[in-house]
């Protein structure tokens, strides 16, 4: 009885060594959205900025803290990150330092010049160190899809 000769995998096995692959690309989002609340020794944090840096040193993500305290960092990669938050930007005493303009006496501000609001306060003063990527001790793992983490300050 004569065997018949081996063809090897096939057009069908072909296919399949080459769908396998590309089925596992799509196996879950590579970002999430992250979001939640910003305390400060239990009282929460009104404004500032919340920033997620990657395992390689780059900025993943960011957002402003609203002023109840939420946040929401949208398409961040997937991961272990390290979060800094900043209060700084709103601290009364920096932005009085700030250049200021006023037109020249007898004369209107440009059109669609304003000062910018008082944001002083929101301010919160926060440990320096939560500003720096380097010095923080905020951490967390990031996963794909919509999740919810709390930010507390120290």
């Amino acid at each position: 009885m004569a065997s018949s000769p081996s063809r090897g995998p096939g057009r069908w096995g072909a296919v399949a060594a080459l769908l396998v692959p590309l089925g596992m690309l799509g196996c879950g989002p590579s970002t999430g959205t992250v979001s939640g609340k910003v305390t400060y020794k239990g009282q929460l944090v009104k404004g500032g900025n919340v920033t997620f840096v990657s395992a390689q040193g780059r900025p993943s993500g960011s957002a402003s803290i609203k002023e109840d305290g939420t946040y929401k960092v949208e398409r961040v990669a997937t991961g272990p990150v390290k979060i800094c938050v900043e209060t700084e930007s709103l601290n009364p005493a920096r932005r009085s330092k700030a250049v200021k303009y006023s037109p020249p006496p007898g004369q209107k501000a440009p059109p669609g010049f304003a000062p910018g609001p008082d944001t002083s306060h929101l301010y919160v003063r926060i440990p320096p160190q939560y500003k720096d990527v380097e010095t923080t001790d905020l951490d967390y793992q990031v996963k794909g899809g919509s999740q919810t983490h709390d930010i507390q300050l120290k």
